[in-house]
């Protein structure tokens, strides 16, 4: 049987009682007391970088190799997570059971495929213990109305995102749409299709606006169409779509025909668009349980992923498993930059998209303590989040 384990039962959906306008109270202080902020062996300055810095060539923050070091909980604990599917940015979970980092804290992961959007109110309820996903429309809408959701670890960055030269993720467009298609005027755009698997409710919504503001135009004059991730590249090609936000693998094919497409777009350079949420279960209930997770999650990527992981062969079994993808397949992408810590700003900076798409139900940002706590990684690493 499978290491990753599947939750038998499809989660039963809870409706999200709306607790008023755009309601509801800061998260009271966690139940258990965790004590004081300590350092930690292994994770000196360069282990926490501070929120306000975005700049993009700045230092990610990293541990030794090994560290932190495990501190396994006094009794067995079992961490229910979902993911909207089974991404190879998931790699320093799957990489993590493999190796049994997660064991040497005395916890057990079950993971199962679930929506994020169908995630959020199983997580207020306790019956989901972590998700998987981005900072979308969703996410706000469940915070404005008063379900207790955090954001507590970040996922990953694209390094390169500041150089479109670059091939990678990001927003590809068709050359033949440009009046001159050897120099794209990106002004052009404007009133042409673009390809999404969500559409201005993703996390993606704000870096594509961002890269079409960076030229005089919004994603508001532009056509959204939704589709399939797998079916982008081919709407692409059939020319049913004029432009696209390609992910990992799509965007290679296009990458592999220089002459018919262009990157016109990246995601924000240095910034985290998504990663780990927990509700009430894990933060007021046992947050030890999630500072066991959290800092198994930082040992793995300190120790596995800290550089061209995507070589390593018991890595890339584990992603295989894990992902349930072919290692050639995996081998095709680059190796992530994952970066645990979250950016001050991020969530704003999406909200005010949304918010002018109207995919949320409020007008003004909510504040940032609301949605994000990033005690549990500093905690982890020896820091003080204040």
């Amino acid at each position: 049987m499978s290491r990753f384990r599947v939750l038998g039962a499809a989660l039963l959906l809870l409706s999200a009682a709306a607790c008023g306008g755009g309601g509801g109270e800061p998260s009271a202080a966690p139940a258990t007391d965790l004590g004081a902020v300590v350092p930690v062996e292994g994770c000196g300055p360069d282990s926490y970088v501070d929120p306000a810095d975005l700049s993009p060539d700045r230092k990610i923050a990293r541990c030794e190799a090994g560290t932190p070091e495990a501190q396994p909980l006094k009794e067995p604990a079992t961490i229910r997570m979902t993911s909207a599917s089974r991404s190879s940015s998931l790699a320093p979970i799957f990489v993590g059971m493999a190796q049994g980092e997660f064991e040497k804290e005395n916890l057990k992961i079950e993971f199962s495929v679930l929506p994020f959007a169908d995630a959020m109110p199983q997580l207020a309820a306790g019956r989901v213990d972590v998700s998987y996903g981005g900072t979308e429309a969703g996410l706000f809408n469940a915070v404005s109305q008063g379900l207790d959701i955090k954001w507590v670890l970040g996922n990953f960055v694209e390094p390169k995102a500041a150089d479109l030269s670059q091939p990678q993720t990001g927003l590809w467009a068709r050359r033949d749409i440009f009046s001159d298609p050897a120099d794209p005027d990106l002004k052009e755009l404007k009133g042409k299709t673009l390809g999404s698997t969500v559409g201005a409710a993703s996390a993606i919504a704000y870096p594509m606006d961002k890269a079409l503001r960076e030229h005089g135009i919004t994603l508001g004059d532009m056509e959204i169409k939704q589709l399939p991730a797998a079916d982008l590249m081919t709407a692409l090609s059939n020319k049913a779509i004029d432009t696209a936000w390609l992910l990992d693998p799509y965007w290679l094919t296009a990458a592999d025909q220089p002459d018919s497409y262009v990157l016109v777009g990246g995601q924000p350079a240095g910034e985290t668009l998504g990663g780990f949420y927990a509700g009430k279960s894990m933060i007021e209930e046992r947050p030890e349980v999630l500072q066991a997770f959290v800092r198994a999650y930082i040992r793995t990527v300190n120790t596995y992923l800290d550089g061209d992981y995507i070589k390593d062969d018991k890595v890339l079994d584990a992603m295989a498993e894990g992902t349930q993808q072919p290692r050639d397949s995996l081998t095709r992408t680059p190796s992530l930059t994952f970066d645990w810590e979250i950016r001050q700003g991020t969530g704003e900076s999406e909200q005010k998209v949304f918010i002018a798409f109207k995919t949320v139900k409020y007008a003004d940002v909510i504040a940032e303590d609301r949605y994000v706590d990033r005690s549990f990684y500093a905690r982890a690493v020896g820091h003080s989040a204040s």
